[in-house]
Order: structure tokens, then C-alpha cells, then sequence
């Protein structure tokens, strides 16, 4: 993450029901301001990844998004596009090891093989890095 700009781990300011803010002249602003003062000097700052130059928070409005009518909030749209956007940079500087790659496509073989399972306890899966990855121990696997 570092090595793309990035500080690990990236986190996105996401606020529900926009309307209702939209609703009130300056309310996002207002909102806007006080996450700012909130968050201005901790350490989660640098972690932030801003919706734009001047905005650092993502507002989503529910009621224009339904994926049944194929309607979506243009924020969700830019949410998606910023995340695919970080994992690129991210992806571009972060070397994953052969073994974790066969051992991802095990979890992906397992979920499919029982789609009604939709959980694994960290013993199972250190169990299936081990068969699968080669992975030697459980401070390994950590």
C-alpha cells in the first residue's frame, strides 16, 4: 500500500440518506466540516481516501439506488470507480506470493462447491494453506 501512496488500510467516509441532507441548504458542507474538525490530526486521516480534491466523504443516496430498476446513485458509481481505482495502485505494488494465489483459488473452489456454507472457522483455513500453499505453521497462516 505505502509504495502506491496508499496508507494501509485505505478507508472510504461513506454517508447514507443524502436526500435527507440535500434537503437542508449547506448540510452537507456542515456535515462535511465536522468529520474534518473530527478526524483533523489522528492518524485514520492519513488513511482517508477523499472523494474528490475537496470533498472527503462519499454521500450516498438510498432512495435512488435500486439495482432491480437498474437505478444507481452517481456517488455509489464514484465509490465503486475510486475503490477499483485504489486496488489498481495498489495491485501495481504488491507482489502476492504463488502459494497464497493457490490457496485463494481454494477458498473460491470451496465456496462453490457448498454455496450454503457461507463461513469458515480460521482453524479450516489454516488447515486448506497448509494442504494447499505450503504453508508450514499457524504463525505462518497469521
Amino acid at each position: 500500500f505505502e509504495e502506491a501512496g496508499i496508507k494501509s488500510p485505505a478507508m472510504f467516509l461513506v454517508g447514507t440518506h443524502a436526500d435527507k441532507l440535500r434537503e437542508q441548504p449547506g448540510m452537507l458542507w456542515k456535515q462535511e466540516a465536522f468529520l474534518k474538525k473530527k478526524l483533523e490530526g489522528t492518524e485514520l486521516l492519513k488513511h482517508v481516501i477523499w472523494e474528490s480534491k475537496y470533498r472527503m466523504c462519499f454521500y450516498v443516496d438510498n432512495t435512488l439506488t435500486d439495482p432491480v430498476c437498474g437505478k444507481v446513485d452517481s456517488q455509489v458509481c464514484q465509490l465503486r470507480c475510486k475503490t477499483e481505482e485504489v486496488a489498481r495502485k495498489v495491485a501495481q505494488h504488491h507482489k502476492l506470493p504463488i502459494p497464497w494465489l493457490k490457496f485463494d483459488r481454494k477458498v473460491q473452489d470451496m465456496k462453490q462447491k457448498d454455496e450454503t456454507k457461507k463461513t469458515a472457522t480460521v482453524e479450516e483455513l489454516q488447515q486448506l494453506a497448509m494442504k494447499t500453499a505450503g504453508i508450514k505453521s499457524k504463525e505462518e497462516f497469521q
